[in-house]
């Protein structure tokens, strides 16, 4: 029995080179143009595009950092998602 290499990731868990280049194609069919291109620009203005007030509590503050990890992955994934498809 043979063991795939594992290549550690953008999300920082470890996959096989086919397991990521499949969601980072999917992350691109879904999010790379039309509606989910719009939808994904939405999401980035509520997240890493806002700004809190400094009085915002360092648990909302984690929660915030939270959705803009997210974001930001998803947009990553879509990046290297269209690298493959050219």
């Amino acid at each position: 029995m043979t063991k795939e290499k594992l290549d550690l990731s953008i999300d920082g868990r470890a996959y096989t080179k086919e397991v990521e280049n499949d969601l980072n194609s999917k992350a691109y069919a879904l999010f790379g143009s039309g509606v989910g291109k719009v939808f994904l620009n939405y999401l980035e203005n509520l997240t890493i595009n806002n700004i809190h007030a400094a009085n915002t509590a360092s648990q909302e503050l984690s929660h915030f950092e939270g959705q803009r990890w997210t974001v930001a992955l998803i947009k990553a994934r879509c990046e290297m998602g269209r690298k493959l498809s050219d």
